[in-house]
């Protein structure tokens, strides 16, 4: 699958109008929106995906980090000095995860037509060079093919500042919460792109794994807004 023009056109204009986004209520707007939160908290951590299809948000993520980490790089105008926790913050650039099958949809019995399996199916290859258009490169950015379940030890080594899931499925949604658990700290962002999705069943897709996520581990999630059609943001406190 190759770049188009067109598409090599977009990316290079989100670049250069990816300070417009913290108003949208779209999936943009909420990535913009958690990596404005931390860079005011000066939160530490890696940015993590699960469902990744051609690139979209893991390259806007991408996009909004370098934005708000130029700001406070640059920024004589604010009233503190870049040591400490400031400092340390900026010592490290976040590895930006990309978890995805890359086949498209697994096999579900979600029985809805917009989930069926091999839906959504994009290639390695392509999302990176779609990212290389966005000078996101690998080690900074790194996709790891596979069923979450059997990809959970590739799960990087530091605490994770924000989880964006945008799996559909039950299942996947359960596996990509297990799989992230131990990375979770107080302040985390999780933003789930489906999670009223199904109508806004409880007993079905993100909604139902979140539920159980939560039941099970005692974790304590703040919702925090909601954005695009069917979509939630929660913080994580410990």
């Amino acid at each position: 699958m190759t770049i188009s023009l067109l598409d090599n056109l977009k990316i290079r204009y989100r670049r250069f109008r990816i300070a417009s986004s913290l108003h949208r209520i779209d999936t943009l707007g909420a990535l913009h929106r958690a990596w404005a939160y931390v860079h005011a908290t000066v939160l530490p951590g890696d940015y993590y995906e699960f469902g990744v299809y051609k690139g979209n948000s893991l390259i806007n993520s991408w996009l909004s980090h370098q934005y708000f980490r130029r700001r406070l790089e640059r920024s004589d105008q604010l009233p503190f000095n870049r040591t400490g926790t400031v400092a340390r913050f900026l010592a490290r650039t976040p590895t930006f995860y990309g978890f995805d099958t890359f086949n498209g949809m697994p096999d579900n019995s979600e029985g809805e037509d917009t989930l069926a399996p091999g839906s959504f199916q994009s290639s390695i290859a392509h999302v990176t060079r779609r990212c290389a258009i966005a000078d996101l490169r690998h080690p900074t950015v790194r996709l790891i093919p596979g069923l979450f379940a059997e990809t959970k030890e590739q799960i990087g080594p530091h605490q994770a500042a924000i989880v964006h899931i945008d799996c559909d499925l039950y299942g996947a949604t359960v596996d990509a919460l297990d799989a992230i658990a131990p990375r979770l700290t107080q302040g985390t962002v999780l933003l789930f792109d489906d999670y009223n999705l199904f109508r806004a069943d409880k007993q079905r897709g993100e909604r139902r794994a979140l539920a159980e996520f939560i039941r099970k581990t005692g974790l304590n999630l703040e919702p925090w807004f909601a954005y695009g059609p069917a979509a939630q943001a929660f913080l994580c406190h410990q």
